[in-house]
């Protein structure tokens, strides 16, 4: 396995990116505060706070420049994901896992990526498995099927589809398996089925979307393959393959982390134990435990941050990153999420019951930390795709295969 050496930074000219996240933050994070409990209670972003992440572009923040985003720099979305995860974790996770459907789009031709981005407000939601069933007809594809953990599901305007193509009644293969396809498809053309009744992250609204025999133009259809994006997709920041997204599913845990140690720092200043006589603060075990939990935390969004330097760092060179990239990414974000389900035992630990009434923010980010932990982009059986590639090995994660 080669070593990933980091690069000294690329000069380019100076990049706005930091002062779009700090306007951003300081218009959305009151709006999102006020909103977290109505989103627990109706398992989706209340209206006017989705109404102001659109309003304020934090769904354009990885579409690019030429197609009316914002194209900022990777370190700056994750910091923006990190942040707004410390106030509402559901909002922070659909920022970026939104976003990251952004670069699903450079499969698109550029008429079809065009269509989709017309509108500035355009939000694109969409589940991979399991996958569609898409059969050519003149013009376009007809798509069937029903795929959950479409997160957005309320607020987006694009439904994606990961989609076989059918011929005959069967899957059109290739000797690596059945021909796969990306269809873009408008929301109205699609029901929503509303089953998102989980233990965290309620608030992202991550319901199933259906459909029946939904006409999609073969502008808005591709073959599910990276090779040359269209050519609204050329900036360095889309060198990135698909991997954009494993920062901003590892941002939120680091932002819910982050929140859970503010609590429960606040929390041990003036707690006392059931029938104990001093502040939680000045038992020597919760300090050891507190500081361990800090170290944890510290050491997990270095180890993040780092890497998604790194990779930028090789991006701006013009190259797109190669699977060693990849392995780093993959490990990076399986253990940041790890790291901060560990942190909300320790502080649910630490709190005693004050960590499992409703009433505490700490009973919430606990679940959300264990919500987290199962997501399919950084669960533990990701370690293994992670040591296949590393180990030359087939490898049944679609990420190490494109």
């Amino acid at each position: 396995m080669t070593v990933i050496e980091s690069r000294e930074p690329v000069e380019r000219d100076t990049d706005p990116s930091a002062r779009i996240v700090d306007e951003m933050l300081e218009r959305l994070i009151p709006i999102l505060r006020s909103g977290v409990a109505a989103g627990e209670a109706h398992r989706r972003l209340p209206d006017d706070v989705a109404r102001a992440l659109v309003d304020a572009g934090a769904f354009q923040v990885q579409v690019p420049e030429s197609l009316g985003g914002l194209e900022l720099n990777p370190l700056e979305a994750t910091r923006l994901v990190e942040e707004l995860s410390r106030v509402d974790s559901s909002a922070g996770f659909l920022v970026g896992n939104m976003n990251s459907q952004a670069f699903a789009m450079m499969a698109l031709s550029a008429e079809g990526v065009e269509e989709v981005f017309a509108d500035k407000g355009a939000v694109i939601c969409g589940g991979a498995f399991p996958p569609a069933m898409a059969v050519e007809v003149p013009g376009g594809y007809l798509v069937s099927g029903r795929a959950g953990f479409a997160s957005g599901a309320h607020i987006a305007t694009w439904v994606t589809a990961y989609a076989m193509l059918m011929v005959d009644g069967q899957p059109a293969m290739t000797p690596t398996g059945p021909v796969m396809l990306l269809a873009a498809m408008d929301r109205g053309a699609c029901e929503l089925v509303e089953n998102w009744d989980v233990l965290g992250l309620r608030g992202t609204g991550s319901h199933d979307y259906a459909y029946d025999q939904v006409f999609v133009p073969a502008a808005r259809v591709a073959p599910l393959t990276l090779g040359e994006p269209n050519s609204h997709f050329s900036g360095p920041l889309y060198k990135s393959r698909l991997w954009s997204g494993h920062p901003a599913f590892a941002a939120t845990a680091l932002g819910v982390a982050r929140a859970g140690l503010d609590e429960v720092g606040a929390l041990v200043r003036t707690k006392r134990g059931n029938f104990m006589m001093e502040v939680l603060g000045d038992s020597p075990s919760v300090q050891r435990q507190l500081g361990k939990a800090e170290a944890k935390y510290r050491a997990a969004r270095g180890y993040l941050y780092d890497t998604v330097d790194q990779l930028w760092q090789h991006q701006l060179t013009g190259e797109f990153v190669t699977t060693e990239h990849g392995i780093a990414m993959q490990l990076a974000a399986c253990f940041v999420i790890e790291t901060a389900r560990e942190i909300s035992e320790i502080v649910h630990e630490i709190a005693g019951s004050t960590g499992f009434r409703e009433s505490s923010s700490l009973e919430k980010l606990f679940r959300d930390a264990h919500t987290l932990s199962q997501h399919a982009f950084a669960s533990q059986t990701r370690y293994e795709s992670a040591v296949k590639a590393m180990l030359g090995k087939p490898n049944d994660w679609l990420f190490f295969q494109l």
